[in-house]
């Protein structure tokens, strides 16, 4: 798939999960069923955000290509091509996603809930709907980053 169309479904993606968060975030109480409606919508957020962060590397020639999410998302960061505001809420989402999948049985829906109801995800869906707009100097940094 070519970057530009990469781009584009990444964009799709996340505005039909925001629409589903969106939706949730408006009722006073969730049931069972749209508790798992909003942590599907809010894991597929995440999981595009990190798929993006890592081809956004690989597409400007990044010699080291993160194979775990955290590092795709500190390599933009030192890079300079997110700020410390968007780096940080993107680990927590991480952080976040890693506890849903693999803590599933200790998982705590009350933290779910309250990133509906205070729209958190509108900070991961800002940083996939932005367009790469690197300057010469970001893009030399990702040709010559270095671990």
């Amino acid at each position: 798939m070519k970057f530009a169309k990469y781009l584009e479904k990444t964009t799709e993606i996340a505005k039909e999960e925001r629409e589903v968060l969106d939706e949730l975030s408006k009722k006073s109480d969730l049931n069972k069923i749209e508790i798992r409606a909003a942590k599907s919508a809010l894991q597929t957020m995440i999981e595009n955000a990190i798929g993006k962060a890592k081809r956004v590397l690989k597409y400007y020639n990044c010699p080291v290509v993160p194979a775990r999410s955290k590092d795709a998302i500190l390599f933009m960061h030192d890079i300079g091509l997110i700020d410390d505001e968007t780096y940080t809420n993107l680990i927590k989402a991480i952080g976040f996603r890693n506890s849903m999948i693999h803590d599933y049985m200790d998982f705590n829906e009350d933290i779910l809930i309250s990133i509906v109801k205070e729209r958190f995800y509108i900070q991961i869906y800002n940083f996939l709907t932005q367009e790469p707009n690197y300057t010469k100097v970001q893009l030399s940094r990702i040709e010559n980053y270095a671990v």
